[in-house]
């Protein structure tokens, strides 16, 4: 990958510095730790509101071969891709995939996780808010996403982005001997 793209910094609160950035093969460790700690919480927190799609740890060959190909789509232009880093540790991550057929190209899925300890802070929200922009900026018209129902403080985040319900799908994820369902919002850039 080529030098890190830092899109915005902020400073939380507390003081702590958030750096809003775009990955890089010097990430590889810190991004292994933050996926994996996601596996941790999920499976660790029966309540927990991730909806991640990861059942087990990665491994790193695992995260390499993902980091790559996360490389090889940003330099195509099929992915948009954030990093939220907080005194050196990831603290979320984000994407927009754009389209794969010509009729979709402008339309992109947005996904985007923040770890426990960050939750609440305006990270999310903010990384949001960049990959919105970028999405503008490389010619997307429109951007969906898709995440558990029961998730209130992520709902929060989109509408205030300006997302709208588009729909659910029922029973979507089967957890702890129940089906949940996901919500998929959307809007127009």
């Amino acid at each position: 990958m080529k030098a890190r793209r830092a899109f915005r910094k902020f400073t939380l609160g507390d003081g702590r510095r958030v750096v809003l950035r775009e990955a890089d093969s010097g990430d590889l460790d810190k991004l292994l730790a933050y996926i994996n700690g996601l596996v941790y919480e999920k499976k660790r927190d029966e309540s927990s509101q991730l909806f991640t799609g990861f059942e087990s740890r990665l491994t790193r060959r695992q995260e390499a071969e993902w980091l790559n190909e996360l490389s090889r789509r940003v330099k195509e232009g099929d992915k948009i891709s954030v990093l939220a880093e907080v005194d050196g540790v990831v603290a979320g991550n984000g994407d927009i995939t754009r389209g794969s057929y010509s009729e979709t190209r402008h339309h992109g899925h947005l996904g985007l996780t923040v770890r426990k300890a960050y939750r609440g802070l305006g990270i999310g929200q903010e990384m949001v808010r960049v990959l919105l922009a970028e999405a503008r900026r490389q010619g997307l018209k429109t951007v969906d996403v898709e995440f558990l129902s029961t998730n209130k403080a992520t709902i929060h985040v989109y509408e205030k982005a300006g997302f709208k319900r588009a729909g659910t799908i029922p029973g979507k994820v089967y957890r702890n001997g129940r089906f949940l369902d996901s919500l998929i919002m959307a809007r127009r850039l």
